[in-house]
């Protein structure tokens, strides 16, 4: 190969990657409006929550052409970690939401589906010529990235998730929006977070992803950095976990 030659290519794979770059920026402002529409705060069964008007979504053109935008982009031109988590996780959430469109009217994620296949079996992404699963963005993309705090990020459409974010995720911003996340999600006492006199009541999701905290020194340890009086001595229970839809 001569040098003219791999200087075009070289030049061709960075101008894809501007362009790729411009896309994504575009694709996270039309999100970003979405959700300043779509998504409030509010309160169902006693839990704090970021609800979300799936009824208005499922009519709205912009949301389809956000889906689709999602669909076709392409995820080789992602090089960057934060390029990488910052994507995926509006992914997985912006998919998760479609996949409530799709089977409403269910209360529920985990009415979807039947006793072979749920709702995170489901194809919701082709990535070439592999169908993704909203389980195969979580466990075999972004958990591996190890960032434990993708876990107050990524919202499955319940009550006890953590809230739905009412920006997108960037890459430019993602350390802060990650903290924040965590932080409001830990001061949530109906289902981050829940001081006792002898224990301290947290997220089952602390427990499911247990692993994922062990490079932080485990869960007690990461929890304590969010605690300004620690944990002490104190037993760590978890809380229930509420799995109503979190509608509007």
């Amino acid at each position: 190969m001569t040098k003219r030659i791999k200087t075009m290519k070289l030049v061709l794979t960075f101008t894809l990657w501007l362009v790729a770059v411009g896309a994504e920026a575009s694709l996270w402002d039309e999100y970003d409006e979405l959700l300043s529409q779509y998504v409030q705060s509010g309160e169902r069964q006693g839990i704090e929550v970021n609800l979300v008007d799936y009824d208005g979504l499922e009519q709205e053109p912009a949301f389809v052409s956000l889906v689709n935008q999602i669909k076709s982009f392409p995820m080789s031109t992602l090089v960057d970690k934060k390029e990488k988590l910052a994507f995926y996780i509006n992914t997985y959430n912006i998919l998760t939401i479609q996949l409530i469109i799709d089977h409403q009217p269910e209360e529920s994620i985990k009415e979807i589906g039947n006793f072979f296949s749920g709702p995170w079996d489901k194809v919701v992404l082709q990535h070439g010529l592999v169908g993704l699963t909203l389980d195969d963005i979580e466990h075999n993309i972004i958990r591996p990235m190890g960032e434990p705090r993708i876990h107050f990020a990524l919202v499955c459409a319940s009550l006890s998730c953590p809230n739905l974010r009412t920006t997108a995720y960037r890459a430019n911003k993602l350390e802060s929006q990650l903290e924040s996340q965590t932080k409001i999600f830990l001061a949530q006492q109906s289902k981050g977070l829940k001081r006792g006199k002898d224990k301290i009541f947290i997220s089952k999701i602390f427990n499911w992803y247990k692993k994922d905290f062990e490079a932080s020194g485990g869960v007690r340890p990461f929890v304590a950095r969010y605690l300004n009086e620690g944990i002490g001595s104190r037993a760590v229970d978890y809380l229930d976990y509420n799995w109503m839809l979190n509608k509007r």
